[in-house]
């Protein structure tokens, strides 16, 4: 039984809510355009392009979109100074890309009956939920005096945009075959990003993200690949097809995330070592690497030096003058020292304003995603970040379950991203991973896949020959809270 009804196909959206948050976007977009010069200009009119794309040909605007998530530059437009802290104000070619798209998209709705702005999926009203939280602490601050309105609110709608990829990828996938499309999309640009960072590590340089300006970010790199090689071990071991391209492809990542030397990511590739061969029910691995897993604790001069050195050098750093923390009775090096000071700050900063927090961008950079969103947005906006996380679990978790004796493919890749949240969740200790825009750009489109698949294959499989018919509608079992 659907929970998409006739009348709600015709036109209706989600909520005045859902038109508010595009029309924040549409309003962003244009403030640029009317204060862009030069190099912005030029990056204006390729998201104008993919705007019409988007208009004309939504799939290929998707593909542009998936193409610009980690190929696309990053640009300084400014800093703000907040009450406690600066912030440097960044922007892509992918930011101005959804921005634009959600413009076409919102025209394309008022004129087209037939098309949604916000469909009903089971995780709409988590993502409403969070949005509302952050952007009311955040407004909260701004009265307060401890947010900068600029950075507060693009720092918002950036949070927001990662839903828009969701609904943008919902409301265009109509079959198989196009989500195959999309997928053959992602894992191509990870293999090119992937083959860009083995280039950087002759240079003895720590591999990271392309176009990421002159310091780079591993741990962005690390993130991004712990997702991306979580999926395709997930599609490697379940499904049989074009499995000697998907080994060489997953070697690739593999090598470019050891050499990122990110030791959060290192920790978030724990869990997913353990917990592939259980989801994916390849229980003959487990032996293979509990032996791997006890060579490495035994011997891990083993490791690629550069792997050895960089994790020993948490416990090994000499002397500096900079402040050492002790854990468990080792000194550990000033990097991790520096962090966990932190953590101690934003602790107290949390008790301080406990429920509702200081507001996004309100306090100091915290480099941790759990720290950042208790002193940010309080116990609320922290309950609806878990809540949120729960219910993603859950949905990929019932399509992983839908496709267990049927499609093998699509239960390979709702293991792998079940084991890749597991992954990122780690990674989250020392990152701020789930507001990362090139780790939650594929996060949410993946997701948004794993959402619709469901219902796609079980209209197919009904109505053979109608799959570009029609739109998608969610099943009780999947949309249930």
């Amino acid at each position: 039984m659907a929970l998409v009804n006739s009348r709600a196909i015709q036109g209706s959206t989600e909520g005045p809510l859902g038109i508010v948050l595009l029309g924040l976007l549409a309003l962003f977009g244009a403030t640029l355009v009317s204060e862009s010069t030069g190099e912005r200009a030029i990056l204006l009119v390729v998201g104008s392009i993919a705007a019409i794309v988007a208009f004309l040909r939504t799939e290929l605007s998707i593909h542009f979109l998936i193409f610009a998530m980690l190929l696309s530059p990053e640009i300084a437009v400014g800093q703000t100074i907040g009450a406690t802290n600066s912030r440097a104000i960044t922007l892509r070619i992918d930011d101005f890309i959804i921005v634009l798209i959600a413009i076409a998209w919102f025209l394309k709705g008022a004129l087209s009956r037939d098309l949604l702005l916000i469909r009903k999926t089971p995780l709409n009203n988590a993502m409403m939920l969070y949005s509302v939280l952050c952007l009311g602490t955040t407004l909260w601050g701004v009265i307060a005096g401890r947010v900068s309105m600029a950075s507060g609110s693009l720092f918002v709608l950036k949070y927001i945009e990662y839903f828009v990829v969701f609904w943008m990828v919902v409301n265009t996938a109509r079959s198989r075959e196009q989500v195959n499309r999309y997928l053959l999309s992602v894992f191509v640009v990870g293999l090119i990003v992937s083959i860009i960072g083995i280039m950087q590590i002759p240079s003895g340089q720590r591999v990271s993200t392309p176009f990421e300006g002159e310091q780079g970010e591993p741990n962005t790199m690390g993130g991004y690949l712990l997702l991306l090689i979580s999926l395709l071990a997930g599609i490697a071991l379940c499904w049989k097809r074009w499995r000697v391209a998907t080994y060489f492809v997953l070697g690739a990542m593999l090598l470019a995330m050891t050499y990122t030397l990110s030791r959060s990511t290192y920790l978030g590739f724990v869990p997913i070592v353990m917990l592939i061969p259980f989801l994916t029910r390849k229980y003959v691995l487990v032996p293979a690497l509990i032996v791997v897993a006890l060579i490495v604790l035994l011997s891990p001069s083993l490791l690629p030096g550069a792997v050895y050195d960089r994790v020993m050098f948490t416990f090994t750093q000499r002397d500096t003058q900079a402040s050492r923390v002790e854990v468990f009775g080792s000194r550990v090096d000033s990097s991790t020292s520096a962090r966990l000071l932190m953590f101690s700050e934003a602790t107290q900063a949390f008790l301080e304003r406990p429920v509702i927090g200081w507001g996004v961008t309100g306090w100091r950079f915290v480099d941790s995603q759990y720290f950042r969103t208790l002193v940010e947005t309080g116990v609320l906006g922290f309950g609806a970040f878990l809540y949120l996380l729960y219910r993603v679990m859950r949905v990929v978790a019932d399509a992983r379950n839908r496709f267990r004796d049927t499609e093998p493919l699509y239960f390979g890749l709702a293991s792998g991203f079940l084991v890749g949240l597991a992954g990122l969740m780690i990674h989250a200790i020392g990152s701020n991973t789930f507001i990362i825009v090139r780790i939650m750009e594929p996060f949410w489109l993946v997701c948004a896949l794993l959402v619709v698949l469901p219902e796609l294959t079980s209209r197919e499989q009904a109505v053979p020959g109608t799959e570009e018919a029609g739109h998608f509608q969610l099943s009780k079992a999947g949309a249930s809270t």
